[in-house]
């Protein structure tokens, strides 16, 4: 009966504790993203562009012709942290920017050599679908038809993801 009677106040003060102690420590959170940081994630999240205009594509497989961005955007492959994985028995590669702005040695059967991204290898990655070394991306990797400014803020994003 005891037990009982002290219950509602271990489950209050749990139900207090338990909260805080999940809480992140706020030095550890992430910067605020910057107006053009925001606007990238908005195309890498939704494929839209930071005024909500759906973006288009073009695939190797379909031909010419550009396909609207409706449901398809660069997380749902890379995922929301940008490093990639396996999608069936395809390697969705690392956007990070940490990786790729490192030149790629790995031995030839686990993926492809490759020279460091700039700025401007990565933009043609994007939207030309070649790597940073001028090799052809996978027939899956769309090749996205951006303006220069939703280029530049898609970049500033990419430099980011990772981190937060």
């Amino acid at each position: 009966m005891r037990f009982f009677r002290g219950l509602p106040r271990v489950v209050f003060q749990a139900g207090i504790l338990i909260p805080l102690s999940l809480q992140a420590d706020p030095l550890s959170k992430p910067e605020k993203l910057t107006p053009a940081e925001s606007r990238g994630k908005i195309i890498y999240a939704t494929g839209q562009s930071s005024s909500g205009r759906p973006l288009s594509y073009k695939l190797l497989s379909a031909g010419e012709g550009s396909l609207p961005a409706k449901g398809v955007d660069c997380a749902n492959c890379h995922g929301s942290d940008g490093k990639g994985g396996r999608e069936g028995g395809v390697l969705i590669p690392d956007i990070t920017h940490a990786t790729l702005t490192r030149p790629s040695t790995a031995p030839l059967f686990l993926g492809r050599q490759r020279a460091a991204y700039t700025d401007a290898l990565l933009s043609r990655a994007i939207t030309r679908g070649l790597d940073s070394s001028g090799q052809e991306l996978g027939s899956l990797m769309p090749r996205w038809t951006l303006s220069e400014s939703e280029q530049r803020d898609l970049l500033k994003y990419l430099k980011r993801l990772g981190r937060e």
